[in-house]
């Protein structure tokens, strides 16, 4: 017997197709919500299994260990030429230039002209010192006739007395005239002793006016600017006709500038780890870009046995001889010094080094694969390669560019370099 639900659904036309078309929709729906969430569960199992793995990983450094530097070995500075002697011109004498026979670049001997100065004052002034002197001279030999003619008074005065002073003495003449003949005689002779006063006087002015001409002449003498020494004309600052003052102040001015260049000197500031092997006639090696493949010997001649407190260098002064004259003040050089160390010195890789704020430090690997930092005292930067002068022993592992996984007491793997 048929139910009630069965005759509706069989009296209903294609109700069946439709629940056939439900049902598959369902299962491609169920299909597809399977097909997306499996795999986004196994990505998801795979990364957390990767970051379990990655965090129980030790991260892998590279190492290099700490070597001892030769006990020889040369180290190139940066040194700069300067003049044995660079001196500027002034002019002695006021006036204006008449002539300059000397250029920049020029080289000069000692003594050599360089240009004439006209001193039309200064010729006046010694016109006048001249008719001075003449003056003075003319004043003195009037003074030596005035002298002759007291001294003959004085003379004939003298006779006077001594024959009144006979004749008073028997009684011949009074006392009066006597005295009026003392008198007379102490006259002239004070007069002679004015006299030769003023003859001294006159002697004095002489000399005075003389000394006065000579100075004027000297000074007429730099009107002639020469080289003090041998050297090469590095500047000029005057030409025919520019108005001179004499002096180094006020509006005078440096006419020109003569430097010695053979030899030369060359400056270097040397790093406080290498100054203990500086020494007085230490042979170095020059080498300037300029002139590829040549190679210039100098000598240190002074050093001055104190460092810089910003950079603690010490500056040492050495000399090339520079017979060429090829080599010029202010060029850049590289010095090459061969140094024998006291004791031996260790070395790291540059990219080993940490910077921080209280100073260099390595991260250095020990044999159980441990990381320990270790403060350092450094020596010369040698750019790939850094000197150590405490903090690390020969042979122990230093960890290049350590990264942020890095710490103390860090387990790591090792990669030798």
């Amino acid at each position: 017997m048929r139910t009630e639900v069965e005759e509706e659904v069989k009296t209903r036309p294609g109700s069946g197709r439709l629940l056939a078309f439900f049902g598959v929709l369902g299962l491609v729906v169920i299909a597809c919500i399977a097909g997306g969430l499996l795999p986004r569960l196994a990505r998801e199992k795979g990364l957390a299994a990767a970051a379990a793995e990655v965090t129980q990983r030790r991260p892998v450094v590279i190492v290099s260990a700490v070597k001892v530097a030769p006990a020889k070995e040369t180290i190139d500075l940066p040194g700069d030429f300067q003049a044995m002697v660079e001196s500027p011109i002034f002019a002695r004498a006021d006036g204006f230039l008449k002539s300059r026979v000397v250029d920049i670049g020029d080289h000069v001997k000692t003594g050599q002209l360089m240009a004439e100065i006209e001193t039309p004052e200064l010729d006046q002034q010694i016109g006048q010192a001249r008719a001075n002197l003449a003056q003075s001279q003319a004043s003195l030999d009037e003074l030596k006739a005035d002298i002759e003619l007291a001294r003959a008074n004085l003379s004939l005065a003298k006779v006077t007395l001594d024959r009144w002073q006979h004749l008073s003495d028997k009684g011949v003449v009074a006392r009066q005239e006597l005295d009026q003949r003392k008198a007379d005689f102490d006259v002239k002779n004070a007069q002679t002793q004015r006299a030769e006063a003023s003859l001294a006087t006159a002697r004095e002015t002489v000399l005075a006016s003389q000394a006065n001409l000579q100075r004027l002449q000297e000074m007429k003498g730099f009107a002639r600017v020469v080289a003090p020494f041998d050297g090469v004309i590095t500047a000029r600052n005057v030409d025919v006709g520019t108005l001179i003052n004499a002096g180094n102040g006020g509006a005078s001015r440096e006419m020109f500038r003569v430097a010695r260049i053979t030899p030369l000197r060359i400056f270097v500031n040397v790093p406080q780890t290498y100054v203990a092997e500086m020494h007085n006639g230490q042979i170095a090696e020059l080498r300037v870009d300029e002139k590829p493949g040549e190679i210039f010997p100098a000598r240190v001649t002074n050093i001055s046995d104190s460092l810089d407190a910003n950079s603690r260098a010490m500056l040492v002064i050495l000399e090339t001889p520079n017979p060429a004259a090829t080599l010029y003040p202010g060029m850049y050089a590289q010095v090459r010094f061969t140094l024998a160390h006291a004791k031996p010195l260790l070395r790291i890789p540059g990219d080993t080094l940490i910077q921080t704020k209280t100073g260099p430090r390595v991260a250095v690997v020990d044999s159980g694969n441990v990381i320990h930092f270790r403060d350092l005292t450094i020596g010369q930067d040698l750019g790939t390669e850094i000197e150590v002068v405490s903090g690390l022993t020969a042979g122990e592992m230093v960890v290049s560019n350590p990264s942020d996984a890095v710490t103390e007491n860090a387990a790591v793997d090792v990669r030798k370099r």
